[in-house]
């Protein structure tokens, strides 16, 4: 089995094995993987996106990829086909993949979510490489369950686009030294929590944004809570982000935008609903628990930077 840079690849080598990826995904997480794919395909096809593949002489059994911006590098998919998954020839990749990340000039810090990985040893790989990681699980909920009322009664009212900074706002304030934000530059600033709302509602950056299922709540002093939805198939809704600002948390709004973000999406014949936790978060862990929702998918969140710096996790 031989390795080579992504960037030695025509696109056309890689799509079958990219389509196959769609079709994994979809079967396992209820995720419509075409827009990443055809992302991916336009990376090859511009020489741009850096990662590597593996070849058995005929075709290309397995890859991964990682992108760049000016804050970080961004560990993507590590997959392999059915034939060659379980031989360690993604933890190869990765180590490979990770080894180039660590590496760049002036990228100090990688990250990684291993949701889309085939990698069985990929956490074992990311702590061997001195990243720290966490637990998260990808839960599901079956639309068609009954779903219990929220108990409490705030004011809500669908996401518009004049919204993006308010919701930056509460996202930024509700992850101040949160788990989430160490290990996730998303969180860290108001500008990147800015940047992740609109790469979520105008640029659909988690699948189709849905703006009947994606909440604000207001008060006095403005948006007190937000739910951003999204489609990622035709029958499975996503839930993006949740969060509730700290002065108003534990008097169930975060619950009230759930279920009324799942009841949207029922009204809507979507199937089932899906998101992401951290394990350790545990009042949201145990929220999604009782309401219905039930693990999918296993994975870790992974984070590195140069040192002599660290990352802090919070006590």
């Amino acid at each position: 089995m031989r390795t080579r840079p992504l960037t030695e690849l025509a696109a056309h080598e890689l799509r079958p094995l990219l389509d196959e990826e769609a079709g994994y995904w979809s079967r396992e997480l209820f995720w419509d993987f075409g827009d990443v794919s055809s992302a991916v395909l336009g990376g090859i096809e511009r020489r741009t996106l850096a990662g590597r593949v593996a070849h058995d002489g005929r075709q290309p059994v397995a890859y991964g990829y990682y992108m760049t911006d000016s804050a970080r590098a961004v560990v993507g998919s590590l997959f392999a086909t059915a034939d060659a998954r379980g031989c360690g020839l993604e933890e190869a990749l990765l180590d490979a993949i990770l080894g180039e990340a660590q590496g760049l000039a002036g990228a100090d810090r990688v990250e990684c979510q291993t949701l889309f990985s085939t990698a069985a040893g990929a956490d074992f790989r990311f702590a061997r490489a001195g990243f720290t990681g966490r637990r998260r699980h990808y839960l599901v909920r079956d639309l068609g369950e009954p779903l219990l009322p929220a108990r409490s009664t705030f004011r809500l009212r669908p996401f518009r686009k004049d919204d993006v900074a308010a919701a930056a706002a509460v996202i930024h304030k509700s992850h101040a030294r949160s788990l989430d934000a160490a290990l996730n530059l998303t969180y860290s600033t108001p500008v990147t929590c800015r940047t992740f709302v609109e790469t979520v509602v105008l640029r659909s950056g988690c699948g189709r944004f849905d703006d009947a299922a994606s909440l604000v709540a207001d008060g006095g002093d403005g948006c007190l809570g937000v739910i951003l939805a999204s489609r990622l198939s035709r029958y499975n809704g996503h839930v993006c982000q949740v969060s509730v600002a700290p002065e108003m948390q534990g008097r169930g709004l975060g619950a009230q935008l759930v279920v009324a973000c799942l009841q949207a999406m029922a009204t809507r014949g979507l199937r089932s609903a899906s998101l992401s936790v951290t394990v350790e978060n545990h009042r949201a862990y145990d929220l999604y628990m009782r309401l219905g929702f039930r693990l999918k998918k296993e994975f870790a969140a992974h984070a590195w930077v140069r040192p002599p710096a660290r990352i802090e996790i919070p006590a």
